[in-house]
């Protein structure tokens, strides 16, 4: 049995692709960074943040549906390593003491280099079956595991997550490099249909810029909500629907590829409340289970329900699992770890049997499908937790100092050279996500409705069931 080593690089190269695109993009409403800012700064530098998002996940379905227009795969892996330069470059200045402003720059600057990785990864692996699984098992079970990050006060950074790991910029900068050398030029990417590239892109910008205005309206509700929040709740969600369902009808006319449109909104709405009971784990006392250990559930999960909706339709499965999981709100909460760990594999196997059902052919579609969740921002707002900033201290350190104690939240230093002199304290403002328990059983069975709502219009589209990639 000879092993093609040309292939299996292209898809390790799409999996870690996958992995870094999603650390990239996903920057969960939860942080404790010292900041010295204004109010006005802080309040905009928040609102940077998913505003970036939605710009990163334009620029993913136009990166893929520029690479699908030249047929290049060599050019694709070079957008990839071309991001993951931009990526390694913004960690090392994220790593010194920068300004709001200079941070929301490279914020965005973050999003698009992700865009670009995504957008390539995808161009580049989407005709390869096991490149296009990897690159969904690193997607979506990244996008599941990075919600779990801890939330210790951390250094300013361009994500409450921190910046991606060494090892994984190194990675996959070393595998797109080798795929753009070794790629054989004979191998193109395959044409897309006429009308694709400009229906995806129109479906991208008109749904992202929606979902962030949106987004912002429910944010600025009172907390808890009133019977007027919700009534803004509510229609914001019925108004990404049927937004949602004019953009499937677009994409169904020129490529049959709107149903995974669906199913990506379905899994959004899906994780809502688990995305939220993570975050209140942060607020909570004793042990939480380990990022790294959440990242392999996912993962397991993910490639369980591919690997089942490979010969056979599994939608209904995976639309039955989707939904038991915000009415699974009513019995568990945050509070029960085992809980919630199950309530992650249950999403993760959902996620993998429905999206794997409905894969679409054209990668432009696949990309467009891949960035719902990440921009799915008004589902976010209405399950997660409200941004607020207040005023705390905290102590910035001081190499000649020694630490002496840590006292009803306030640590303080005594300089090491002068034992009698009096501790040292700075105040300084910390930014982070407070919960909001009175919203999450209303947001449970919303987002239940909205999972059986696209469910029923996953299963009434008119076109026939989206072409297998294979």
């Amino acid at each position: 049995m000879t092993i093609d080593l040309r292939s299996w690089t292209g898809a390790l190269a799409a999996f870690l692709s996958g992995i870094l695109a999603a650390v990239a993009l996903t920057n969960p409403a939860r942080m404790r960074w010292p900041v010295t800012e204004p109010q006005s700064k802080i309040d905009q530098w928040i609102s940077s943040q998913s505003t970036s998002v939605v710009v990163g996940a334009i620029v993913a379905v136009g990166a893929c549906a520029y690479l699908q227009h030249r047929g290049s795969r060599r050019r694709a892996w070079a957008f990839v390593y071309s991001g993951v330069v931009v990526l390694i470059l913004i960690r090392f200045l994220a790593a010194e003491e920068v300004g709001l402003d200079l941070l929301s720059v490279l914020g965005f600057a973050k999003t698009i280099a992700a865009g670009l990785i995504l957008g390539g990864a995808v161009a580049a692996s989407w005709d390869s079956r096991l490149g296009r699984n990897l690159l969904i098992i690193g997607v979506v079970s990244t996008w599941l595991a990075a919600q779990s990050s801890t939330g210790d006060l951390i250094p300013v950074s361009t994500s409450s997550i921190g910046e991606p790991a060494w090892a994984l910029l190194l990675l996959t900068l070393i595998c797109a490099v080798a795929c753009a050398v070794t790629d054989d030029s004979e191998l193109r990417i395959s044409e897309s249909e006429p009308g694709v590239a400009a229906a995806a892109l129109a479906v991208v910008t008109g749904l992202a810029i929606t979902q962030r205005i949106l987004s912002s309206v429910v944010d600025r509700q009172e907390n808890p909500p009133t019977f007027s929040g919700w009534l803004v709740m509510v229609a914001s969600t019925v108004a990404v629907l049927t937004l949602t369902w004019f953009c499937v009808r677009r994409l169904d006319t020129t490529s049959g590829s709107g149903g995974f449109l669906w199913a990506a909104t379905a899994v959004g709405a899906a994780a809502t409340t688990v995305f939220a009971d993570l975050t209140d784990r942060f607020f909570l006392d004793g042990d939480r289970t380990s990022p790294l250990v959440i990242a392999a559930l996912a993962i397991i999960a993910v490639v369980f329900g591919l690997s089942r909706s490979r010969h056979r339709d599994r939608t209904i499965a995976g639309l039955a699992l989707l939904a038991a999981i915000p009415l699974s709100e009513w019995i568990f909460d945050g509070e029960h770890e085992l809980a919630l760990l199950l309530r992650i594999v249950t999403l993760g196997l959902g996620s993998g049997l429905l999206l794997g059902s409905v894969l679409p052919s054209n990668p432009v579609a696949a990309t467009l499908g891949l960035t719902i969740p990440f921009t799915a921002l008004v589902f976010m707002s209405i399950g997660q937790h409200e941004i607020e900033t207040v005023s705390s201290t905290y102590v910035r350190h001081d190499p000649s100092s020694t630490y002496l104690q840590d006292e009803s939240g306030l640590r303080a230093y005594v300089d090491a050279t002068a034992p009698d002199a009096a501790f040292r304290a700075e105040a300084a403002t910390i930014a982070y996500a407070y919960e909001a328990p009175p919203r999450s059983d209303g947001a449970a069975l919303l987002m239940c409705v909205v999972v059986v709502a696209t469910g029923i219009a996953l299963r009434r589209r008119s076109p026939v069931d989206t072409p297998s990639p294979d």
